[in-house]
């Protein structure tokens, strides 16, 4: 009898399940502090950060899968991205600062949530026409920057995911937790 309750208390626990919330509990979720965005963070972070989505991935001395490999990388480590060198090949900042070249087709873009302060609307396009209105408080994954006219960063309007959709809102509308 101890070693089957003993077993179901180890599933339980693995499953994420206490007594408490076993027993009808509710739990009480630290609150996050939250700051609004700032230019800084949403340019530093997810613009550059990007994961390795293969088993294993070689670090290249050149944007070439000929030239000498320089490292092996593993799924799930992070990688700044530097430039692109072409659609296939990144540079990159890995593993403490350490620079090499890997292919594009096996890593994909940290994302990034942020949340909405007030009421918010989402528009088609930077400025172009509102396609919905969004609650405060509503979580959004930053995609990346909308682009002006002249093919730069518009750092006013922000290219987002919300549930599933997406859309343009604006920088100053939105905050991040820490």
């Amino acid at each position: 009898m101890y070693k089957s309750t003993k077993i179901l208390s180890t599933l339980a626990l693995t499953a994420g399940i206490t007594a408490a919330s076993a027993g009808g509990a509710n739990t009480i979720h630290a609150q996050q502090p939250v700051t609004n965005v700032s230019i800084d963070d949403l340019y530093s972070y997810p613009i550059d950060s990007y994961l390795v989505s293969a088993e294993a991935l070689n670090v290249r001395t050149k944007a070439s899968a000929t030239s000498s490999k320089a490292d092996t990388l593993h799924l799930g480590d992070s990688l700044k991205l530097i430039s692109f060198s072409n659609a296939d090949w990144a540079k990159v900042h890995y593993k403490n600062g350490k620079t090499g070249f890997v292919s594009t087709h096996y890593i994909v873009k940290a994302a990034t949530t942020v949340k909405t302060k007030t009421k918010t609307k989402a528009y088609t396009s930077a400025e172009g026409k509102s396609i919905k209105t969004l609650p405060a408080n509503t979580s959004v994954s930053f995609l990346g920057w909308s682009k002006t006219k002249k093919g730069g960063f518009d750092f006013d309007w922000v290219y987002v995911d919300y549930g599933g959709k997406t859309g343009y809102i604006k920088t100053k509308d939105l905050q991040m937790t820490k």
